[in-house]
C-alpha cells in the first residue's frame, strides 16, 4: 500500500542497514527479530520500515514542541 516509490526506497535503506548490521540500533533489532519468528522477508523489512517511521515521527514532534 502506498506510494511505490516511497516504498521502495524504504525497502533499499532496510537493505543497507541489514548490510551495515549496526548492533545498537532499534530498528535493526525489531528486523532481526522479526526475521527470526519467521516472518517472510518482505513482511520483516515492511515491518522495519514501519517501526523507523514512528520512531522518526515521535522524535520530529519532539522538536516542534
Amino acid at each position: 500500500r502506498g506510494n511505490p516509490a516511497l516504498r521502495k526506497a524504504c525497502f533499499e535503506v532496510m537493505q543497507a542497514l541489514k548490510l551495515s548490521k549496526p548492533q545498537n540500533d532499534p530498528v535493526y533489532l525489531f528486523m532481526i527479530k522479526k526475521e527470526q519468528e519467521g516472518k517472510p522477508y518482505n513482511v520483516a523489512k515492511m515491518a522495519a520500515v514501519n517501526k523507523f517511521l514512528r520512531i522518526y515521527y515521535a522524535r520530529a514532534m519532539e522538536l516542534y514542541k
